[in-house]
């Protein structure tokens, strides 16, 4: 067995023992001509405003960010950067947490993708997921983990005692019902199309 592939494995055995309940692919207007710096600057914006919309100030002061492991992708031409992540829910209603986190996205900046572009659904099949985000790991080995936004300290407990009514309205301040509604018709979308394609 090659090292890739032994590596490959033992990540993704390690994905296969920790809690997580959320796939989701972020994409790129252009994913083509993002630039990997550009693009890496705009995650880690990203994920401490997620961060900071579901934890608020704990997520500064206290270090309770939202589990995630996060894997960058180039596609099948090696040309078309995109970001793959694992995550877990931090509120008890997952498909609410995939629209939040698409809205988001799609609202970040001019280069991020807009709702339709982006696939940020609950996990129906865990093997499938880590097979998934890992399965650019012959080509860009441990490069294809992205450590530096990736996040796996917090608990479940240490979620659940965030979830109050201010975490509801960082939320709703973050994202306008409107933009949900939008979120939630692409999730359906998505899970329709997953459903058929399975």
């Amino acid at each position: 067995m090659a090292d890739w592939q032994r590596e490959r494995r033992e990540l993704m055995d390690y994905l296969l023992e920790q809690d997580w309940d959320v796939f989701g692919t972020l994409k790129f207007v252009d994913g083509r001509t993002i630039g990997r710096e550009t693009a890496n600057k705009l995650l880690r914006s990203y994920w401490n405003k997620i961060d900071r919309v579901f934890f608020g100030h704990a997520a500064d002061r206290q270090n309770v960010r939202v589990p995630r492991w996060c894997f960058a992708h180039e596609g099948s031409d090696t040309e078309n950067f995109h970001v793959h992540f694992l995550l877990k829910s931090p509120i008890a209603d997952t498909e609410h947490t995939c629209a939040v986190l698409n809205a988001v996205w799609a609202q970040h900046h001019q280069q991020t993708g807009p709702m339709v572009k982006n696939w940020i659904m609950p996990v129906i099949n865990r093997q499938d997921a880590v097979n998934y985000v890992t399965r650019e790991y012959w080509r860009m080995g441990s490069a294809t983990l992205l450590d530096d936004i990736s996040w796996a300290p917090t608990s479940a407990a240490d979620m659940a005692a965030q979830e109050t009514e201010a975490q509801a309205h960082r939320i709703n301040k973050a994202v306008s019902s409107a933009w949900i509604t939008a979120a939630t018709a692409a999730l359906r979308d998505q899970q329709s199309r997953y459903t058929h394609n399975s």
